[in-house]
């Protein structure tokens, strides 16, 4: 999955003091795209971009420490629609100069020559980029916030309101029939993401994941389940989510009633499953768990 990067390690930990040297990279954001160089989709350096000014440390990569240089706030928040939207003519890369240009993050995705560690470092930049530049500003009482000096942490001088990175639990469903060895493939409607996938979606306050799973399956195709088990968990930050992934079993009808959110939702049998073109998402590995145990989840 997109997280499973070694030998390359990750660390997460905060460091308002950390100080960047001229070859760190730098994350810019505009919107959904991101700012590479033409050549190789590498990221331009703080010495690329000839100022250390308004930097934000980010993480680190094995010994490489990622900063993020925030643009003039004029972007309008990004919904999980803009992020994943059909292509269109104006979706090209926006060249800066002669070496860099601004691509959508979601293209990075498909770009084989950017190894999966890099993208995964994209994403995280990118949430942690949304979450900034929703964080500017006390949503309690209006005044500008300042960066916590112990965590990750944006604070209000005026009221104390402390705003932490914002993390949406969501789940991933992989709906069986047992009878018949089938597993429920679905395709959404209007996205760029045009390759099979599972039921998906946001927990809603007051409910286990138990019950998200029961309620999103319901909601999306019409079927009741049971038997829920858990799988496993990713880090998903393009749309700031935690994504948790679990396997149940359809009871009564297997008829499927789609709600509009869907584009397709189909019973295959594991010979049947494609899985995805890339190994990044909990969803593909959970389909081709699914085909390669034959059915055994």
């Amino acid at each position: 999955m997109i997280q499973d990067i070694y030998p390359h390690k990750f660390y997460n930990s905060y460091d308002l003091r950390k100080v960047p040297s001229e070859n760190d990279p730098v994350f810019v954001f505009r919107g959904d795209r991101v700012l590479v160089k033409k050549n190789g989709f590498s990221l331009p350096s703080v010495k690329d971009l000839h100022s250390a000014d308004d930097l934000i440390y980010l993480f680190r990569i094995d010994g490489d420490s990622y900063y993020l240089k925030q643009l003039e706030f004029k972007e309008k928040a990004l919904t999980e629609n803009d992020i994943y939207r059909e292509e269109t003519d104006a979706d090209h890369p926006v060249a800066v100069n002669d070496d860099m240009e601004f691509i959508r993050v979601q293209f990075l995705r498909e770009e084989k020559s950017v190894e999966k560690w890099r993208y995964f470092a994209t994403v995280c930049a990118f949430h942690l980029y949304q979450w900034y530049q929703g964080s500017r500003f006390c949503g309690r009482c209006g005044a500008p916030t300042v960066h916590s000096e112990k965590e990750r942490c944006m604070i209000c001088p005026k009221c104390g309101n402390h705003i932490y990175p914002k993390i949406v639990p969501a789940v991933i469903v992989g709906v069986t029939d047992p009878d018949a060895n089938k597993l429920l493939v679905t395709r959404y409607a209007g996205r760029s993401i045009h390759y099979d996938a599972l039921i998906a979606g946001f927990t809603e306050f007051g409910e286990t994941l138990e019950e998200n799973v029961v309620r999103e399956v319901k909601e999306e195709t019409g079927l009741a389940v049971t038997n829920i088990r858990y799988y496993k968990s990713q880090p998903w930050g393009m749309v700031s989510d935690i994504l948790m992934g679990f396997y149940c079993d359809v009871t009564g009808s297997r008829e499927v009633t789609l709600d509009g959110e869907l584009g397709s939702a189909v019973w295959l049998s594991p010979d049947e499953i494609k899985g995805q073109p890339d190994d990044m998402s909990l969803t593909n590995e959970m389909m081709m768990v699914f085909k390669e145990k034959n059915g055994r989840v």
